[in-house]
């Protein structure tokens, strides 16, 4: 079996924040697909023949606990994650396996689990702000302009799961490489590892 973990915050509170892009990804899936999530007591989880998707309902830096309770129920052979990133332009998108965690709280606990090279990733640039910290910055929520900006990388995110659920993570780089060749002014990446502040609940 495949697994999807997209990541974010549970509640109402955070559902439409920068820091809920995984979450956001997975549930248009689901909505494209016609399939409902069925609730368990670490996370939502849509099971299909081949693959499961979850969306962890502990806190974003405990998602590794999420992430555990899956390997030990199903037989999980490989991993892919979907998380928004600080360190890449807003809406630009990128694929990867394995590098660090870019500061990002819901990777590091994933890193508990799992080695970095175990995980493959679907990284959705949100950006950094110029006034606000990064803390506030990912929990804070995403207005109609910014929604218009994201929603092609958010249409290509979802797509790209979609590949990966019907067939594999090479397949999946194949259609990006595609993708990606068709915008020759498609900006490069690198993680630079930013000091994300965290408050109590390690958001």
């Amino acid at each position: 079996m495949k697994l999807v973990i997209g990541l974010g915050n549970p509640t109402a509170e955070y559902a439409n924040t920068r820091h809920n892009l995984g979450f956001i990804c997975l549930d248009k899936w689901a909505a494209q697909k016609k399939k409902d999530w069925s609730q368990d007591t670490l996370f939502d989880f849509i099971q299909t023949r081949s693959t499961v998707l979850i969306k962890p309902k502990t806190w974003m830096n405990r998602s590794g606990v999420a992430l555990e309770e899956a390997l030990r129920r199903w037989k999980i052979n490989d991993v892919l994650v979907v998380y928004d990133d600080l360190e890449l332009a807003p809406a630009v998108l990128r694929i990867r396996q394995g590098g660090g965690d870019g500061g990002h709280n819901g990777i590091k606990s994933l890193f508990d689990v799992k080695r970095p090279d175990e995980l493959k990733r679907i990284r959705i640039g949100i950006g950094r702000s110029s006034t606000l910290e990064p803390h506030d910055h990912v929990l804070g929520e995403m207005g109609a302009s910014e929604q218009e900006i994201l929603a092609p990388a958010l249409e290509l995110a979802v797509k790209l799961t979609d590949t990966y659920v019907r067939s594999d993570f090479s397949q999946v780089l194949n259609e990006y490489s595609n993708w990606k060749k068709s915008y020759s002014t498609a900006k490069s990446s690198g993680i630079v590892s930013p000091k994300e502040e965290i408050n109590d609940k390690g958001l």
